[in-house]
Formats: C-alpha cells, structure tokens, sequence
C-alpha cells in the first residue's frame, strides 16, 4: 500500500512538473510571438513610411514647374540656382530631412550641401528608375525615396528626398509598439531607443542578448533595399515580464504540490491495484485538457470509485465540447453582427465611435488629416419603387463592391444606413482624397447592375470633409459628419453625381 501511495505521489508530482514544463515552454513560445507580432507592426509602419516618402518624391518629380526649370536648366544651361528656390517655395513644407536634385548626367543641380546623397544616388542601377532605400552615411541611417523627372518624354534628371532614422523615429517607433530598437554597427550598439546603451557589446545568443544587466529577446529588422552596407536594426522585448510570470507559477506549483501530497498521504491507502489503467488514461486525458484538447473518452460500466469519476469526466468532456461549440458559434454571430452591416460586410454605425478615436489619435501623432466621403446613392428611392426591395439590396451590394475595390488598405468603410456610406481616411493631401471620390464617382456613373435580365445604372453624389483633431471623439464625429453632410447636400442641389468638400476644407 505504501508502495501504492509512493507510485502515485512520483506520477503526480511528474504530471505538475509536465505541466509546469510545459506552461514554461508555452510563455516563451507566447513571448516568441508577441515579438515576432509586435516585429511585424513595426514592418508595416515602417513600409507605411516608405511609402508616403515614395509618394512625397512622386509629388516634386510630377510638379509642372519644377519640370519646366529642369528643361531650362538642363537644355538650355540656366543657372540651377532658380530651381533650388523653386523647390524651396513649393515644398519646403515637406516633413523631410533633406533632398537633392541631380540631371541625367549626375550633375548635381539641388541641394548641393548633400553630396553624399547625391553619391549614393548615383550608384542605383539604371533600371530603377523609382523606389525607396535605406542609406547609412554621416547623418547615420537614412530613408531616401526617389523619383525620375520627365518632361515631353525626355528623362531630365532624379529628385530624392530623405529622413533621417534618428531618436525622434526611434523615440516613436517605441511608444507605437512598446518595443525597443537598437541599431548595431561591428557588434556595437550605435544607436538605440534605450539611453545609456551606445557603445555597448551587442553579443546575439539564441535570439537573447544582455546589455547592461537586462535580457532582451530580439528579432532582426530587414531594411531593404540599401546602398552600400548599412548596419542591421534589431527589435527587442525586456524577458522581465516573463521571468516573474515563470516565477508566479512555480510558486503556484509548489502550493499545487504540497496540498497534493497531503491528500494523496491521507488518501492514498484506499486505492487498489486495479485503479492503475484507469488512472493512467485519465491522467493522460487530463494532459490533453492541459494541452488545449477536448478528447473523447469511453464510459466503463466497471462499478468502482475511479471508473465512476472516469464516467464523469467523459461526461464533462461532452458538455464542454458541446458548450464550446455553442460558445464559438454564438460569439462568432456576435462578432460579426455587432460590428458589420449584414447586407454589405461593411462596418455598421455603431463600429464608427470604436475606430474614429483609434484614427483620431494616428492623424494627430503623424501630423496628417483625417478625411471622411460622405457617400449618397442618387435617386436610390426609384429603384426600390420600380425594381423593388430586393433589387435594390442588390444594387447596395453592388457599390460596396465597388467601394471595396476603389478604396485603399488603411481606408476604413461604414454602411450609415439606407443608401448612405462613408469612407474614412488619413492623410496630409486634399487632392487625393478628391481624385479618391471622383475616381469612385466614375466607375459607378460608367457600370451597371444586372437584375433579372435588366442592365441598371445608378450615380452617387460625395460630400467631403475633415475632423478636427483637437476636439472630443464625439463631438469631432458630429461636427465631421456634419460638415460632410452639408457638401453631399450641395453635391445634390447642384445636380447629383458630383463631388463637393466642406467650404472650411476648400478654405
């Protein structure tokens, strides 16, 4: 009997510490994660960045004037003098760090104080005309986007445009993602979003590194492409966090332990032989539980404590599989419906006082505007009334398709009600969000809908306008959907099918 107890003392202490390795594994594995997530957040913003740099580089280099001084100064011999203040006047507004302007020939014709990145500007292949790179030179790590400039079909020269990867990116980068940043050059730290950490060893083990008596795990940030060698970026998450969760649950454990000795010591006399097999399948059940699973488990009709609790057990497999199963449908319906228009998949009403404070708050960090198209289906009352209602469910469906197709990823789509729509959007530039509109306004006067062997076509009329960012989510709402309101209803007055913005936006 003793022998019997000393067993199952040995199987269950073996169990928790299963358990407890596992749970350990698990943290780590979580950690792992959250840091490959967290990396991947950061990759989009940082592709974000490239990409509004490409397009500020795509907004000189398709500037009429400026094309018509690089003709001058490139055909004809000007002084570039002219040119650098016209850039000067014309976008000097540009969030850049700096910027060069260089001819066909490599002559250097702008912002003449940066010829190292006019060096390096040289150096791209001939077969990328466009792009964005990364560049490291005495500013340290720079983003560069650049643009050709062509005017009657001939290739004048290049602009490119900069910014540099400095504390203030860094800065930012970790209040966005929570993470840190360390750039390492040599094995050294030579930049980083720690303070006290330039100059540090940079010594990479198993994804870990120690600096300065704290465990970082970190995870490479590729920065592609690149002129010349560039030192490599490292995002890292501080193990502090899932230490003392490792050590909250070992002590968990060793509580777990002690009162499962004392019951086993004051119980386990009354097991017999013949409880092993039974016991071991719901111990191994049990692990499969710890694991996540629901396994099935078979009744016995044996007549014995232990196949008695076993029955039980499989009975509260069952319930829980079937309650989780309930579970899961039920919160996936509610998922949905709570935050979707069931006829269109667009966001409902009701998700536009959840995202507005979330886009309120990235327009306002990033310095950009917060946009919103106010969209109305024209005379959408005579389809219903001629075609009936499920032809105009139909015709719903048919433009947030559209809707979906014309407008960009970071763009967010809401169903108001009836036949009206809105689309949200950040940004800095007033036209785009204009061309935006007219461009969703000319597909839908240029397609039709087919309905039972009919071929309908319906326009819509935009109104535009803008949040202030300083005022309260609620208030900022209102007054938005206000303004955007008052130009739809222009938009309708003049005619339908147009696009008219909010006259303090036209302002």
């Amino acid at each position: 009997m003793l022998l019997n107890t000393t067993v199952l003392m040995l199987l269950l202490g073996g169990s928790l510490l299963y358990t407890y390795n596992y749970v350990r594994d698990l943290l780590i594995q979580e950690n792992n994660n959250h840091l490959a997530s967290l990396s991947q957040v950061l990759r989009s913003q940082i592709e974000y960045e490239k990409n509004e740099f490409q397009r500020y580089a795509d907004i000189v280099s398709e500037d009429l004037r400026i094309k018509q001084y690089m003709f001058v100064v490139v055909n004809i011999g000007n002084e570039p003098a002219p040119l650098q203040k016209l850039y000067q006047r014309q976008f000097g507004w540009l969030p850049i760090s700096r910027y060069v302007i260089v001819s066909n020939d490599h002559k250097l014709l702008a912002g003449t104080k940066h010829a190292d990145l006019a060096s390096a500007l040289r150096s791209i292949k001939a077969d990328s005309p466009r792009g964005a790179l990364y560049f490291y030179g005495k500013h340290g790590l720079e983003l560069v986007a650049y643009s050709p400039i062509i005017y009657r079909g001939s290739h004048l020269g290049t602009i490119a445009v900069s910014y540099f990867l400095d504390e203030k990116w860094f800065s930012r980068h970790q209040q966005d993602t929570g993470g840190e940043l360390f750039l390492v050059r040599n094995n050294q730290v030579v930049q980083s979003s720690v303070s006290g950490q330039l100059g540090k060893k940079f010594k990479l083990s198993k994804q870990q590194v120690e600096l300065a008596g704290h465990s970082y795990r970190v995870h490479p940030m590729i920065f592609a492409p690149a002129v010349g060698e560039i030192p490599r970026m490292w995002f890292a998450l501080p193990e502090t966090s899932l230490v003392q969760r490792l050590e909250k649950h070992r002590l968990t454990l060793i509580v777990i332990v002690s009162l499962s000795m004392a019951v086993i010591l004051l119980f386990g006399f009354i097991i017999a032989r013949n409880f092993t097999q039974p016991l071991t399948q719901l111990i191994n059940i049990t692990r499969e539980v710890a694991n996540g699973h629901l396994p099935k488990l078979d009744k016995s009709h044996k007549k014995n404590e232990i196949t008695e609790l076993s029955n039980h057990f499989a009975d509260m497999l069952q319930a829980l599989r079937e309650k989780q199963r309930e579970i899961d449908r039920v919160h996936a319906a509610l998922e949905k419906t709570a935050i979707t228009d069931n006829l269109t998949g667009l966001y409902n009403r009701h998700q536009l006082s959840e995202v507005f404070p979330k886009l309120q708050a990235q327009a306002r960090r990033s310095n950009h505007s917060l946009f919103a198209i106010l969209i109305d289906l024209d005379k959408f009352k005579l389809i219903n009334d001629n075609f009936g209602h499920i032809c105009g469910d139909v015709c719903l469906q048919h433009f947030a398709n559209r809707l979906r197709e014309v407008s960009r990823a970071s763009d967010y789509l809401f169903r108001m009600g009836g036949e009206e729509f809105l689309l949200l959007t950040v940004g800095d530039d007033t036209n785009g969000i204009i061309a935006l509109a007219e461009k969703l306004r000319t597909v839908m006067e240029n397609t039709s809908v087919e309905y039972e062997g009919r071929s309908l076509q319906f326009t819509i009329s935009c109104g535009i306008s803008s949040a202030n960012l300083e005022d309260e989510p609620t208030i900022s709402i209102k007054n938005m959907l206000n303004h955007a309101d008052t130009a739809l209803y222009l938009a309708k007055k003049t005619g339908r099918n147009r696009v008219r913005i909010d006259e303090d936006l036209a302002a």
